[in-house]
């Protein structure tokens, strides 16, 4: 197939069906497939998770990355060069089947889709409200817009999911909120190490005293403890 005749999105659809048992047989779930290009090849990106509540984490992409290689490269669904990438969904997480979409009611959300009797058009973008899906079919009210400052109403809009080519979840960015869970998770790294280090002084000890750290070791924890988070000075400065 010549460079200028693929479908990108026909290509991501064809990896999917391939992938998705496989992967699925080894206990990984395949949200999703993006195919775009950079850096002069083909760029294969894998959203997978785990089942359920679980989510995956990092040495399970790489395993889920060395399975999903092996099978593409067993495949002949490449027509020029092409590299793989296997991450989590994140927050912006890929919807593909109707379970997707279902469980998404309610929430906002952006595809890209084209009308079904015309399949070689131009992709349209829509963003808004997932109202419901109904029999194969999400019912979408588009994000209210602004006209010459006024705001004004949309019409919700029927979206077959046959005829989504991508979707995901619409989470406007929160700066404040990426901020509050950084400075959480440095917290926990610093309770975390704390813990280590008692942990490896019980170890020292030869069991005599284990629970129990030396005045000197309880005082250097109580002054970690009692030190300001330098973001929160940081803020209240700037404030």
């Amino acid at each position: 197939m010549p460079r200028e005749n693929l479908d990108r999105y026909a290509l991501a659809a064809r990896i999917h069906d391939l992938l998705a048992p496989e992967l699925g047989a080894e206990g990984w779930d395949l949200v999703d497939v993006r195919v775009f290009r950079g850096g002069g090849r083909l760029q294969v990106r894998l959203y997978v998770d785990l089942p359920g509540e679980e989510r995956i984490d990092l040495d399970g992409c790489a395993r889920a990355s060395r399975a999903a290689s092996m099978f593409l490269e067993e495949s002949d669904l490449f027509p020029e060069a092409w590299v793989l990438e296997v991450s989590s969904p994140g927050i912006r997480r890929p919807l593909r089947v109707e379970a997707h979409f279902a469980a998404a009611v309610g929430r906002n959300v952006e595809l890209k889709w084209r009308p079904l009797d015309a399949p070689t058009s131009r992709p349209q973008s829509l963003r808004g409200r997932l109202d419901s899906v109904t029999d194969g079919v999400l019912t979408v009210t588009p994000a209210v817009s602004q006209d010459g400052g006024a705001a004004t109403e949309s019409e919700p809009m029927a979206v077959p999911i046959a005829a989504v080519l991508e979707a995901n979840l619409d989470h406007e960015f929160d700066a404040q909120a990426v901020i509050r869970e950084d400075r959480r998770q440095r917290k926990e790294d610093r309770r975390n190490k704390r813990a280590a280090r008692k942990k490896a002084r019980g170890k020292k000890s030869g069991g005599r005293n284990a629970d129990h750290d030396s005045p000197a070791a309880q005082d250097s924890d109580a002054r970690e403890d009692d030190a300001p988070d330098v973001d929160d000075q940081e803020e209240r400065d700037g404030s």
